[in-house]
């Protein structure tokens, strides 16, 4: 399913998805990926509420993406595309 222009547009509005992004692609891009996001794990009180989130859903990444995604009215797909 592709992703509504407007969804698009508004996504990219949005200072929040924009932080994600960032710091998605930093990950990314780190020598240590691990250590990256370990290190903005322990820095951001956002992010460990977020690992509270994939620790409640029995440490299943995926499945806490599909949560978090249809919750917000969004497939995991849709979100992975907002986030390229």
């Amino acid at each position: 399913m592709a992703i509504p222009s407007v969804l698009l547009q508004l996504a990219r509005n949005n200072p929040k998805l924009m932080q994600i992004k960032q710091m998605f692609n930093a990950v990314k891009m780190a020598q240590n990926p691990q250590l990256a996001l370990n290190q903005m794990i322990s820095n951001n009180p956002q992010l460990k509420q977020v690992m509270g989130i994939i620790n409640d859903n029995g440490g299943d990444i995926d499945k806490t993406v599909r949560t978090v995604a249809e919750q917000n009215g969004f497939t995991p797909e849709d979100l992975m595309e907002l986030l390229k």
